[in-house]
């Protein structure tokens, strides 16, 4: 009876041996089953355009907090040129910029919708614009409406700071 045990016990041994050596697992993972993915693409917006944007408008004057602080009458030559791609690009009063836009559609309380930014541009220094040139980008970058009546031009920012373009 020890000899059947004891080759038993042999027998055993040898196949847990054998199947640790060969790497074969004694339970197979279950597959999973095939999946099947729909890939829905939606149709990329269509950009906003306006053609009465376009062009190159002459900034006139800059309204502080919708003109309850204080404007600057501008004789600087402060430009901005807006094409229909979505690229604006002007003189700042001492350095050249650009930047891209996008109009939302909206109708907002003071105008349309616009995004502008950021303005990209040399860093010239220019001590007689310096200030203005500041004050122009900022409230630039920061528009978020923008109004076109005949060749006057309004853009507006998230402060209620305007900026008054003529063609």
């Amino acid at each position: 009876m020890k000899a059947i045990t004891a080759c038993s016990f042999a027998c055993v041994v040898f196949v847990i041996m054998v199947a640790g050596c060969t790497g074969i697992p004694l339970v197979q993972p279950a597959t999973p089953a095939p999946t099947s993915s729909v890939i829905v693409s939606a149709p990329a917006p269509t950009p906003v355009k306006d053609p009465t944007l376009s062009g190159t408008w002459n900034l006139k004057s800059m309204v502080l907090q919708g003109g309850t602080a204080f404007t600057y009458p501008t004789n600087a030559q402060i430009t901005a040129t807006f094409d229909n791609q979505g690229n604006v690009a002007g003189f700042a009063g001492c350095n050249n910029y650009n930047a891209r836009y996008t109009l939302s559609g909206q109708q907002l309380y003071t105008g349309m919708g616009i995004s502008i930014g950021p303005v990209v541009s040399m860093r010239k220094f220019c001590t007689d614009m310096g200030n203005t040139e500041t004050t122009y980008v900022q409230i630039f970058q920061k528009a978020v409406t923008y109004t076109v009546n005949g060749d006057g031009l309004t853009i507006t920012d998230n402060l209620n700071n305007m900026l008054v373009y003529k063609r």
